[in-house]
């Protein structure tokens, strides 16, 4: 099961990269969150919300970033832990911006349930209940 998760996990990183929102992998009640200090600190539900989140996310940056999965740190039968990243040029400055953050996704049912940012790999782990 965890390489099915690996593997949905991919296609909601595509999507991100399309700059579309991926309906069909997203459940009912849907909830994306990062903690202070990472990208953002605010909670997204469902479709519209993964567009806002696009919204907050990519605006800072000029077109062409890139949000990536740097590293799959740990896989579950229903979640997967990653280290992602968003690379490009600042929209006004035109100057190299990256950002980094560990990240959980949550799978029930093919369908990724709850996604959470956070701002170390530890803390990504921890929420998982798995340690380095």
């Amino acid at each position: 099961m965890s390489q099915h998760n690996i593997e949905l996990h991919r296609r909601g990183a595509e999507a991100a990269n399309a700059r579309e929102v991926p309906v069909d992998l997203l459940a009912p009640g849907f909830r994306m969150e990062n903690r202070v200090t990472a990208v953002t600190d605010n909670a997204y539900r469902g479709a519209e919300g993964w567009r806002e989140w696009m919204s907050d996310l990519f605006d800072v940056f000029a077109e062409g970033a890139r949000y990536e999965v740097e590293e799959i740190i740990a896989a579950g039968d229903d979640f997967v832990v990653a280290m992602l990243c968003v690379a490009g040029r600042g929209a006004r400055s035109g100057l190299p911006i990256t950002f980094r953050w560990a990240g959980v996704t949550w799978f029930r049912g093919n369908k990724a349930v709850r996604a959470v940012g956070y701002p170390t790999r530890e803390q990504a782990l921890e929420a998982v209940g798995l340690h380095e």
